[in-house]
């Protein structure tokens, strides 16, 4: 497979990846604000599992494994140049990002209400915050003699 045919695939896969993370968490805040046991709040849970099963775990997947091929082609033998590690490591955290999302979801389809419906519409930016650190690393190459 060609590299610009990985790096092709790399970016759908985080933009479905985007795409999920930027949605589920305005799926948790109408789940908040709709009665408990109504029919909003199993449209939102039903809603916010198939999202996580759909999109957003394939994209994980094969966001990092279209990542690890890029590097795989790209990279010379030795440590990483220091914009990928830094990518890498924001990419991680939003990962956690998502588990944080996947472990509260569980807790809110069982009726858990720990969060309020602010901090899921505050939370919800830091996807898009992530994402542009990590789009200007990869652009930009900053680092590099």
């Amino acid at each position: 497979m060609s590299f610009e045919l990985i790096r092709a695939l790399h970016i759908i896969a985080v933009i479905a990846w985007m795409a999920g993370l930027l949605m589920l968490p305005r799926l948790y805040a109408y789940q908040y604000e709709s009665e408990p046991g109504g029919e909003l709040e199993k449209k939102m849970i039903e809603a916010a599992r198939r999202l996580r099963v759909l999109i957003l775990a394939p994209a994980l997947v094969l966001a990092f494994a279209f990542g690890l091929l890029l590097y795989v082609q790209r990279v010379p033998s030795g440590a990483p140049p220091i914009w990928l590690g830094l990518k890498v490591l924001l990419a991680l955290c939003l990962a956690g990002y998502h588990g944080l999302c996947l472990a509260e979801g569980k807790r809110l389809a069982r009726g858990e209400r720990r969060r309020s419906a602010k901090f899921w519409r505050m939370t919800g930016e830091i996807p898009i915050v992530l994402a542009i650190a990590i789009v200007l690393l990869a652009v930009l190459e900053p680092w590099v003699g």
